[in-house]
């Protein structure tokens, strides 16, 4: 099969040149100890690198990284199945966006410096009625702390900020309401001998555990791409239709939208389209969800060939398949989803499973099987320039070589453009 057009690189590995465009995301996760010593459950905390540290006084924006963080690595991965205390700031609380998270795997822990006003105090209640637990940290007796107690689960105490008095009158007090304590920063096995004699029920500290920072490569982003979208589901109403199309023009959207609907405890659904993802979600939902990936999107950068080259598969898996009869919708995701591996630097099967795709869009990826598999393996043939794969994958299609390249061509170049309006930053 000749070629009169290709794409201006060659792919030795992942179907693409060099080193993916990707970057490292980090989170620490301290562990919380039962009476027995036994893990109850684990405190994520935002790190900016793989040093164990927060390099930034900005509360809200650690959360917002943490929260997003547990959304693209799945937060049963992340502890285990166990649950997640997670540091949530007033702004945070008030746009009820720790929601995006599972009920059932998420402690929401209310910072100290937090105002008990009638708004956040309103949003507590919310949470409580939706079914999550509620600590304090760093817990201490003021008339603030006090109208936040009667909404707590847990209580979590500074043994290393308060005096062994102040540790027995918490005490005291929180078991006459029925409140669980937690002893955090324990440094000492006097200290936690002392927690357990005034009936602590869980300890964290340094005595036990230093948190373990944990990193996952993360998807290339486009600044303005997250805006355009933010701004189209700001709106009072918009178009389904519009706001889809805005979406399948960023992967990392593209992506994040199916992961968030498996970790949000959704179930494994059989997704066909992302229209079909927005159509599982309120308007509210889709709000929020977005308002944390623009929140994250704060660097500025270059264009990316992995990207590009994804955005081709995909637009050139769509025109196949409306000239072959098959979801264009579905073709377009699979020839997203194909580059994940890259993207994230890790397995397809991985990226499969944290992804409710159908059976359809999974046998393309895993084997370039089914309805979608010959339209990704002509995709790829043309890419890597590997003439008989291509030429045997047309001939399957009943495409003329002819019709091939002019629409690989095409692909290339809406990928091209689509890149021109939204750089890529990393």
């Amino acid at each position: 099969m000749s070629a009169p057009w290709q794409p201006a690189f060659d792919s030795p590995s992942h179907d693409l040149p060099g080193t993916p465009p990707c970057y490292a995301r980090y989170v620490a996760r301290q562990p919380i100890l039962d009476r027995e010593q036994r893990t109850y459950a684990y405190e994520l905390l935002f790190r900016s690198g793989p040093e164990d540290f927060f390099h930034s006084d900005d509360g809200d924006r650690a959360t917002l990284h943490t929260i997003d963080f547990s959304i693209l690595y799945g937060t049963a991965e992340l502890t285990g199945g166990l649950p997640a205390f997670i540091n949530c700031t007033r702004k945070v609380l008030l746009q009820d966006v720790i929601t995006l998270l599972p009920r059932d795997r998420v402690v929401v822990e209310v910072l100290e410096d937090v105002l008990a006003d009638e708004e956040t105090l309103a949003a507590c209640d919310r949470l409580r009625r939706a079914g999550y637990q509620i600590a304090l940290d760093d817990y201490a007796p003021t008339p603030n702390t006090a109208r936040f107690v009667a909404f707590a689960d847990i209580v979590k105490v500074d043994f290393l900020g308060t005096s062994s008095a102040q540790q027995a009158a918490i005490a005291t007090d929180m078991r006459r309401r029925g409140v669980r304590l937690l002893a955090e920063k324990v440094e000492s096995r006097e200290q936690f001998e002392r927690a357990l004699k005034l009936g602590y029920h869980y300890f964290q500290g340094y005595y036990f555990c230093r948190p373990q920072t944990l990193s996952v490569q993360d998807i290339a982003a486009s600044k303005l791409g997250h805006l355009q979208v933010l701004s189209i589901s700001s709106r009072e109403s918009y178009e389904v239709g519009e706001l889809e199309k805005a979406i399948l023009h960023e992967p990392s959207l593209c992506y994040r939208l199916l992961r968030y609907l498996n970790s949000a405890a959704f179930g494994l659904f059989p997704i066909r389209s992302v229209r079909h993802a927005l159509s599982m979600l309120g308007q509210r939902e889709i709000r929020k969800w977005i308002a944390i990936v623009v929140a994250i999107s704060i660097s500025s950068g270059h264009p990316g060939e992995l990207i590009r080259c994804a955005l081709t598969r995909a637009r050139f898996c769509e025109v196949l398949a409306e000239l072959c009869g098959v979801d264009s919708t579905s073709a377009f995701m699979v020839g997203i989803l194909s580059l994940m591996d890259a993207i994230l630097d890790r397995p397809i099967e991985i990226v499969i499973a944290q992804l409710p795709i159908n059976a359809d869009c999974k046998a393309a990826l895993r084997a370039r099987e089914g309805p979608f598999g010959g339209l990704l393996r002509l995709a790829t043939g043309c890419e890597r320039g590997d003439w008989p794969e291509a030429a045997d994958a047309a001939a399957e299609l009943k495409l003329s070589e002819e019709k091939v390249w002019e629409l690989h061509r095409g692909a290339w170049q809406w990928a091209g453009e689509i890149l021109s309006e939204n750089p890529v930053v990393q």
